[in-house]
């Protein structure tokens, strides 16, 4: 008994460790934030396709705004009730599932409830975030929040010419698809 407690409590000291989670917190926003700032790269694409209009698909970014930012209070009212780790894991299968609509979406409906479920998704992760980074870090709150908010940005900016140079040589469908199959290896590969 005293031997698994002793190969356990690395792990519960990691895991418990405020600057792992906020590493945690980085990466989990580094992984959701290309809808947002790769979206662009996907318009004209989608557009050549199926001949929505631009106007038609760009729709579709603005409600995934709206449903990312507006409903940020519920998904906090959520992470009270059930903490935060399933908050941010649900989100994540929301920011997975919305790419899986964009990139097969037959039709406009399709890609708007894509978004609203992706937007859903990155609140979820955004708001988790922030939140737990404040809580862990009483004493620099500002610098918390600030690497944490920054790990959107990085990890937009990682990301998006590789996800530009996959829409060229693969077209946007396999972009989307990649991109959810590599943040899943990501996140379980973070868990272990």
């Amino acid at each position: 008994m005293a031997q698994t407690d002793r190969i356990d409590a690395p792990y519960t000291a990691r895991r418990h460790n405020r600057w792992v989670q906020l590493v945690a917190g980085v990466a989990c926003m580094g992984l959701v934030a290309n809808l947002q700032y790769a979206w662009t790269l996907f318009v004209v694409p989608m557009d050549s396709k199926h001949h929505w209009g631009q106007a038609a698909i760009q729709l579709a970014f603005s409600l995934f705004i709206v449903t990312e930012t507006w409903l940020v209070p519920v998904e906090g009212w959520l992470v009270d009730r059930f903490g935060p780790r399933p908050v941010v894991m649900g989100g994540a299968c929301c920011v997975a599932l919305g790419w899986v609509l964009d990139a097969w979406a037959p039709v406009l409906p399709v890609l708007y409830v894509a978004a609203v479920i992706s937007g859903i998704g990155a609140g979820c992760v955004y708001g988790t975030c922030v939140g737990t980074a404040l809580k862990w870090f009483p004493d620099r709150r500002g610098l918390a929040a600030g690497m944490t908010a920054a790990g959107f940005g990085a990890g937009a900016a990682l990301t998006v010419i590789p996800i530009a140079r996959m829409i060229q040589h693969s077209g946007y469908e396999t972009a989307f698809v990649f991109s959810v199959c590599c943040r899943a290896c990501a996140s379980w590969r973070s868990r272990s």
